[in-house]
Order: structure tokens, then sequence, then C-alpha cells
């Protein structure tokens, strides 16, 4: 075992390499949840007047660009801690931290937006329990398995995966076969289920768009099986881009198709957090809700395990690293081996989802602020490393180095400052303890950040 731990690399234990590039897009667009564009059908539709397709198509365009910022940035530094370790190498350590803190605020608030989902759904199949029961339910459980150390997460990872695909392919059929006999447009090919002159209005677009970076959080998982992968330096960007833009074609489809079956109906919508149960039963399929509230409670179930676990852990190691104070966060449990005072840390943050259990708009909101600086600062460092300090500046460099990132970057920074007010509060008040921290730390600035293990 100390050989193993301690040898040199030659005689450490190496995973083989067998990922090629298919498997590593296959295994991306499963993390990030093919079916979860259902869940916005209401909340997005009813912010933008109906341009969900569009307000996607913008979201996507702008998280291509970012793909390959991310691309260029994964190749030369294949490294753990994505936006952190990119920022920390190519700007500077103490840019690097902040833009680790933000990181860190996606950590904590992710499983807050499953745990409400779940209420959300729960109490439509069981309505005598309150939204806020649930979510404390739901809290209870993970922490639980957290705590004690149950693989729940495992167990149910398959169901993730599958069913929701299965879902979203039976929803899709039953739209098409509600629209060719007369439903809704009546007709598959129907422009103004993207873009409707009488109702577009610019600025909901982009606050939508800025709220749906939400979906494309983790289209750069795959960068973590790089020692298992075939060929990863080529490999990996390619399967960076190829996962960004095959999320946004697939995420564009089905949007066309929901709007396809129900154009324009908005004002109809009675409870936009919640709305694909509404739809549903418009095109005649009301008995999926059943299987769908049941698919995205273990969606949201295993998503809180997994986000809570590696919260804890980060915070563990920040603990151990005597950046946060050791007697607490550095603290594991002499029976269940597990961090559990980080666990039930955030535990309590994951109830702040009771706040929010009358939008899930401004919810999703904080999650995409921290999603969008990092893109935002993802693609400055691209120009930072390559323009400015590698010089690469010839022919097609311009485009690669300046240009798309630039434009990247501004459309990233413009939905981000377009998010919606409560998720602009939190998220600068987050940012502003983050420079506070870094001040303590390096003493007014003097010194080098410590290293956040992300």
């Amino acid at each position: 075992m100390d050989a193993m731990n301690n040898g040199t690399p030659s005689e450490r234990t190496e995973l083989k390499r067998v990922l090629k590039l298919p498997t590593l897009v296959c295994q991306g667009l499963a993390y990030l949840c093919p079916a979860c564009v259902l869940m916005y059908y209401g909340i997005i539709n009813v912010l933008t007047n109906g341009h969900f397709p569009l307000t996607l198509l913008v979201a996507g365009f702008a998280m291509t660009l970012t793909a390959l910022s991310y691309a260029k940035m994964c190749r030369k530094y294949p490294v753990a801690g994505s936006v952190y370790s990119y920022v920390s190498k190519s700007i500077g350590p103490k840019l690097g931290f902040i833009a680790g803190w933000g990181l860190m605020l996606d950590y904590f608030l992710l499983p807050m937006v499953s745990y409400l989902s779940c209420g959300l759904y729960l109490n439509i199949m069981f309505p005598a329990i309150p939204v806020w029961a649930w979510v404390i339910i739901a809290v209870i459980f993970v922490a639980v398995c957290n705590c004690i150390g149950i693989g729940v997460a495992s167990i149910v990872n398959n169901i993730n995966v599958i069913a929701p695909i299965l879902a979203l392919i039976v929803t899709i059929i039953f739209i098409i076969k509600f629209v060719m006999g007369g439903g809704g447009a009546g007709t598959l090919i129907y422009p103004e289920a993207i873009y409707n002159a009488d109702m577009f209005n610019f600025s909901s677009i982009m606050t939508g768009a800025g709220i749906m970076a939400i979906v494309f959080v983790g289209f750069d998982s795959v960068t973590t099986y790089s020692e298992e992968t075939i060929e990863p330096e080529k490999n990996m960007p390619r399967a960076v881009i190829l996962i960004c833009v095959g999320a946004a074609i697939e995420f564009f489809i089905v949007a066309y198709f929901m709007n396809c079956g129900w154009p324009y109906e908005v004002g109809a919508i009675q409870d936009p957090d919640t709305a694909i149960t509404e739809y549903n039963i418009h095109i005649g399929i009301g008995w999926m809700n059943t299987i769908f509230i049941l698919i995205n409670t273990l969606a949201s179930i295993g998503c809180c395990i997994a986000g809570q676990g590696a919260t804890s852990r980060i915070l563990l190691g920040m603990g151990r690293d005597g950046f946060l104070p050791k007697s607490f966060f550095g603290y594991v449990h002499p029976k269940f081996k597990t961090p559990v005072k980080n666990v039930l840390l955030t535990a309590v943050v994951g109830l702040t989802a009771i706040i929010f259990q009358d939008s899930l708009t401004d919810a999703m909101s904080l999650v995409s602020f921290g999603a969008l600086l990092g893109f935002v600062l993802t693609n400055i460092c691209v120009v930072v490393r390559f323009w400015v300090k590698d010089k690469e500046r010839s022919g097609a460099a311009v485009l690669r180095n300046l240009i798309i990132p630039v434009i990247a970057a501004a459309i990233c920074a413009y939905l981000w400052l377009s998010l919606p007010v409560a998720g602009k509060i939190v998220g600068f008040s987050w940012l502003a303890i983050g420079v506070i921290v870094l001040a303590i730390k390096t003493k007014g600035f003097r010194q080098l950040p410590p290293e956040l293990n992300l």
C-alpha cells in the first residue's frame, strides 16, 4: 500500500485507458440530464412570453463559445479544479481564489435547488403535505445517508441516467402525436414556436438565458476521466465541445416541440414552477405525471447526496489545511468515518430551499450566478494566457485567442448581469465575503492566498 501511495510514478497503479470519444460524449450528456429541460418549461416560457426555445438558443450559443475556451484551457492545464486552476495559473492566485470562492457558491446551493424541486413535485402528488415539509424530509434523509456513509447515490445512479431519457422520449412522441392530430399549433413546422414579434422582449430573453445557464453546469465533468481516456490531449477537448453543442441542440429541439404542442398559452399556466404536469394533462398524458414525479424525486435525491457529499469533503480539506477552523471543519466522526459536522452544516444550507418555495426562478438564479462568473473568467483566461502571455497572435489565432473568447465573455457577462435581483444580491454578497476572507488570509493582499481544494 505504501508503495502505491508514495512510490515513483512508474510504481503507481495506473488506470486502464479504454474510453473513446463517443463514450465520453455520452457520459457527459447523461450527466447533464437531457430531460431536465422539461422542468423549466413553465418558468422560462412565462418569463419570456413563450420564447423558451429562443432563450435556450441564446444560452446554448454562449455556452458553446465558452466550451471552445474551456477546451483550450483543458489542453493547456489538464488538472483538477477547472476554473479555479485556470484563473490561478493564467491571471493570478488572488483572482483565482475569488473564482474558486464563487465556484463554492454552486457547490453549496445546487443541492438546494434539487431539494426545492423535490418538494414542489411531491406536493403535487401529496398535496396534504406542504412543500416545506417535503424539503425538511429530503434534507434529513440526505444528511443521514451522508453521515453514516450509505451509498444511495450509486444505487439510483443508473435509474437517474436511463429513466429521464425514456420519459423524455415518451413525452416527445406524444407531443408529435398530439400536434399531428390537430392539437396545439397543428403543425411541426411552426416558426412562431421560436420567435413571435408581438411578444418578444429582449431583456426577458437575456434574463431567461442567464437563468438557463444552470442546465449547462457540469458540461466539463468528463475531464475527471482523463486518466482513463485514450489520447486525452486530443479527445478530451473535443468531448467538452461536443457535449455542450449536443446538449444545446437537444434542449432547443425539445423546447421547440413543446411550444408546438402548447403555443404561447403562457397565461394559462397556473404554476410555472411545476408547469410540466399541466403540460402533460394538456396533451393528454396526465398519467405521465406520477412517473415524472417519481423520476424527479430519485434524481433530486441522488443529486443532493452526491452534491452534499462533495461539498462536505471540500470543507474537510479546507479544515485540514487550516484555511477554515480545524476543530469544526476538519472533524471526522470516529465511527462513521465521515465529516459529520460539515454534512450537518450543508444540510442547514439546504433548508434555505424553504425560503424559495414560491420562486424556483430565484433559487436557480443563485446557482447560475456562480456558473456564469466561472464562464466569464474562463473566456478571459484564454485571452490572457494565449494572446497576452504566450503571444499566439498569427493567422487563425486572432480568432481563437481573442475574438471568440472576448465575444463569449461579453455575452456571458451580459447574461450574468441580467439575472434576477435576488440572485445578484446573494451572489455579490458572497463574493464580498470572499474578498474579506482573502484580505485576512493574505495579510492585506501582501501574501499569496491559500490553495483551495476544489
